[in-house]
């Protein structure tokens, strides 16, 4: 008896060990009989990975019905106009609803939704291989992968024309969505890249491409890390 409950024991702890994989909550909002909690990963991880971090974090909050994990790359911020942007989605619903969509099980058996909101790691890695013509003989300065807007942002230098800007917009098919040689200016110690008529602009700083729109010129729309 004492050797099968060691056993129990045993596998208890495995289901709910710590994943291997770094995660970090960031934010936690309640919902309808639970709770919604948005963690920030490290990059684009599998699904599986994150089907773990859900199953552990469920541990934790079993006194809840529903349970909902927005899933968060870097280079987000609560403070941009838009929000955060959500990479995927897990979520446990109340046991006593069929839900169509709990199609995945975790370690524990216990059912689940998953969804991919941006580009998984190989679509992802899909995009960073685009190289398009329009680009050629110009200065790679960085990619920008948007699962906001389902498109990859590349700003290139042109070394022969007075180290002028381009930044193309591209979507998943690598056609251009957008071509912008935008206005360079420094506004107290910052520079810009003014990409509208209307005044919108990018700040690239520390690998990340924050968007400010003219509606609101000092409150960041929406920012990316490069090339995850």
């Amino acid at each position: 008896m004492k050797k099968i409950l060691f056993v129990c024991l045993v596998v208890l702890t495995a289901c709910h060990s710590k994943p291997k994989t770094p995660f970090q909550v960031l934010k936690s909002t309640k919902i309808k009989d639970g709770v919604k909690l948005d963690v920030q990963i490290n990059g684009r991880i599998s699904k599986q990975e994150m089907v773990d971090i859900a199953c552990y974090i469920k541990g934790d909050s079993s006194d809840y019905k529903n349970l909902q994990v927005d899933y968060i790359l870097p280079g987000n911020s609560y403070q941009n106009k838009s929000g955060v942007t959500v990479y995927a989605t897990a979520a446990y619903h109340d046991k006593a609803i069929v839900n169509p969509t709990d199609t995945v099980k975790d370690n524990d058996n216990d059912l689940l939704s998953f969804e991919f909101v941006g580009f998984t790691a190989t679509q992802a890695k899909a995009l960073l291989t685009l190289n398009p013509k329009e680009l050629a003989g110009k200065h790679l300065i960085a990619k920008f992968i948007d699962d906001a807007t389902k498109t990859i942002t590349i700003i290139n230098e042109d070394r022969h024309e007075d180290n002028q800007l381009y930044i193309l917009e591209l979507d998943p098919e690598g056609r251009v969505v957008s071509a912008i040689a935008p206005m360079e200016v420094t506004s107290k110690g910052i520079k810009k890249m003014v990409v509208s008529q209307q005044g919108d602009y990018m700040v690239l700083k520390d690998s990340i491409l924050t968007l400010y729109s003219s509606a609101d010129y000092d409150k960041p729309f929406r920012s990316i890390k490069q090339s995850q």
